[in-house]
């Protein structure tokens, strides 16, 4: 099977999720063949048998459970199949792998990626047929050539033998070996196995299991005995059958396996289960020795740029380049590791995407930690080329030190993820110890709680505003008014600062109300001097849960008189799609005031067509990631297309956030984009400096669009 032209059928009764899973996977070079149903998907393939199917478990007719048990009763039994689904219950990812399923991916899904997921599951597949074809080879070769069989007194000593495997031997082919003892014909490891056994047999009848390893010139050789007491006459010493199995390729296999489950394929370092495994192994070491180690926690700055700018294959070239890089910086015989006199040594692991984690070992004190932190960071700055372009990447990391910083892997590797957080959240390309950020983070996680309670009444909140341009006539059709907090003694902070410790302590209602409020009046201010446009107001995932959110709205509307059709309100597909039936009958109820609906950050989440129709929306805005990459980058292109595709299919208007340049704008107005919202037009602005745009615009009340 070659994967790019590999054959996948996608089930699933969403027409927007056949859409986009045939975007996204012809993009890879996959034939991508789409069933709307269960039955329409065991036809297809019954007729056709596919390389991989893709299965959304809730289908009409047959569901993804009842097709997935199908094919793994019919099709062969290594066939890839991913089910889908946007439930995310431990049962019906429990149910999944009981009928058979490969994988399991919850939505919503990352498009964007979905061709990778798909990638790595195929390359599996043949590695798994590969090996499939080796194991068969080997069991072919055993069935024509019989194991080594022997027949051995109670003192190891050959009476009779049968071995095609001449190597097993130390003696030159040919030489009888009647009459000797297993101590003159095999090395001292391998004889003391077998009298082992022997031992064993003669106690118990029967053993099975015990292996030896015997060197030969083609290389080291695995063998399992089974052994067996004969029956012998009564006063006769006993006698025994041993057969004697080469298992050296399935000890080969058991090796690759080992490598699959606790090696990272990517960069050949030890995965996260094997990092913890041996993070608890050097714990009882240090707790008998009474020594102290480090755990480093590293995470690449700039990492996803790399991969949106130039793509997942210069991603994982970086990636192998920062795993030998840091493999380099802390390996114990480099000079920018600890020095030797202090007995150190180091071992690497990824964790998972552009995470990296160490351990410093038999250090003297943090101070050699951050010795080799600071040497890993010097390391790290080091340009490279990927794609012809110099590329360089910094590193942030936590450190963790046991005894102290905790006595359990999970402790150590926690507590060194939230030094490395407070590293990034301080600005990155640094590093700093668990005990020394804790205290600080916590504290000013406190203070910013104390400092949010009172913020509302000492009138530190204020809105700026940024233009959304109607891609047809160029003119500003609406506004988006977005918080900013004027917190005393700091710089001015976003809403993504703060709306998270809010919506934590229950501080986002008032909040939210005032900022309803405030903006309905600015609308209001802006109609009242001739220019008509409609206001956006975000929603979070808590207000629009809040049972007084239409009253709450109701009420802005009629303190500003503010006609209800000129606010939009923008939430996004998470706070809308856990109570579907709560959700259409809460927006039904805002639709039916006369307020405009958006759902905000379209293509991160769901993006399903089957629930969309349920909604009654007005706007759909398409999430800033995927105008990020346009025009050149062709996943961006595609996934664009087919929201804008959906959006006319249902006769809803598409806005396009995140636009900073005169190509992105040219391509979303080619393409039928509605609206434009982005620094290339204006970076948010006070209401006085919107007012003033507003007239440059010339958005008169008679050219505003309804």
């Amino acid at each position: 099977m070659n994967a790019t032209t590999a054959r996948i059928l996608v089930a699933d009764d969403d027409p927007t999720a056949q859409l986009l899973f045939r975007s996204a996977l012809k993009i890879f070079g996959y034939e991508v063949s789409v069933a709307a149903d269960g039955a329409d998907a065991l036809r297809q393939f019954r007729s056709n048998p596919f390389d991989m199917v893709v299965l959304d478990i809730d289908m009409p007719v047959l569901n993804g459970h009842q097709v997935c048990a199908a094919l793994r009763s019919e099709a062969d039994p290594l066939l890839p199949i991913l089910m889908a689904t946007g439930m995310d219950d431990i049962k019906s990812v429990e149910d999944s792998y009981r009928e058979g399923a490969t994988d399991f991916i919850s939505k919503p899904m990352n498009w964007a990626l979905i061709g990778h997921r798909v990638k790595n599951l195929l390359r599996g597949h043949k590695t798994m047929l590969d090996l499939r074809a080796a194991v068969a080879h080997n069991a072919a070769i055993l069935q024509a050539i019989p194991d080594a069989l022997f027949e051995i007194d109670g003192d190891g000593r050959f009476l009779n033998y049968h071995e095609p495997n001449l190597h097993l031997s130390k003696e030159p082919a040919g030489e009888t070996r009647i009459g000797k003892t297993m101590a003159e014909v095999l090395p001292p490891a391998a004889a003391q196995v077998c009298m082992a056994a022997l031992r064993e047999a003669e106690r118990f009848g029967a053993s099975t299991g015990k292996q030896f390893e015997l060197q030969s010139s083609t290389g080291n050789c695995w063998f399992e005995l089974s052994v067996a007491r004969k029956s012998t006459e009564t006063g006769q010493q006993p006698h025994f059958v041993v057969l004697s199995r080469d298992i050296s390729k399935r000890k080969q296999a058991e090796h690759k396996i080992q490598q699959l489950a606790f090696f990272d394929s990517l960069t050949g370092l030890p995965n996260r289960p094997s990092f913890l495994k041996r993070t608890e192994r050097e714990i009882k070491r240090a707790r008998r020795s009474g020594q102290q180690f480090a755990l480093l926690f590293a995470d690449l700055d700039g990492f996803k740029n790399i991969n949106d700018t130039l793509g997942h294959a210069a991603g994982d070239k970086a990636l192998q380049w920062a795993a030998e890089r840091l493999s380099e910086a802390v390996r114990s015989n480099d000079p920018i590791a600890i020095a030797d006199e202090s007995g150190g040594h180091a071992e690497m692991a990824r964790m998972g995407g552009d995470e990296f984690t160490a351990l410093i070992l038999n250090i003297a004190s943090a101070q050699d930690a951050l010795r080799v932190a600071q040497r890993i960071r010097e390391v790290m700055r080091k340009p490279f080329v990927l794609g012809g372009l110099e590329v360089a990447l910094s590193v942030s990391i936590g450190i963790a030190i046991y005894p102290q910083d905790g006595d359990t892997a999970a402790t150590l590797l926690k507590n060194a993820d939230t030094a490395l957080y407070h590293v990034k959240q301080s600005g990155r390309d640094n590093f700093r110890l668990y005990d020394t950020v804790f205290t600080t983070f916590a504290r000013q996680r406190l203070e910013l709680e104390a400092d949010l309670r009172q913020a509302l009444e000492r009138a530190e909140f204020s809105l700026v505003y940024q233009p959304q341009i109607d891609v047809a006539s160029g003119r500003i059709q609406s506004v988006e008014a977005l918080l900013r907090w004027h917190r005393p003694g700091r710089e001015l902070m976003k809403p993504s600062e703060f709306v998270p410790v809010a919506e934590e302590c229950g501080l986002i209602l008032p909040i939210g109300r005032w900022v309803l409020a405030m903006a309905c009046a600015d609308a209001m201010q802006w109609q009242s001097e001739g220019y008509p446009v409609r206001i956006a107001v975000n929603l979070s995932a808590t207000q629009f849960k809040d049972p007084e959110l239409l009253p709450s709205v109701l009420e802005a509307l009629a303190n500003s008189g503010l006609p209800a059709e000129r606010l939009e309100l923008e939430f996004t597909e998470s706070a809308v799609i856990e109570n579907t039936a709560g959700t259409v009958s809460a927006l039904q109820a805002l639709r039916e005031s006369g307020v405009q609906l958006a759902l905000d950050d379209f293509g991160t989440g769901y993006s399903s067509l089957s629930y969309l129709k349920r909604l009654p929306l007005n706007n759909i805005k398409i999430d800033r990631s995927f105008i990020s990459g346009l025009p050149d980058d062709v996943e961006s292109c595609a996934i664009v297309h087919a929201i804008l595709a959906m959006a006319g299919s249902l006769k809803m208007h598409v806005t396009a956030e995140g636009v900073e340049t005169s190509a992105q704008a040219e391509l979303l107005k080619n393409m039928a984009c509605d609206q434009l919202q982005g620094y290339y037009f204006s970076k948010p602005v006070t209401a006085a400096e919107m007012t003033e745009l507003l007239k440059r615009n010339g958005a008169a009340a008679e050219q505003a669009a309804p």
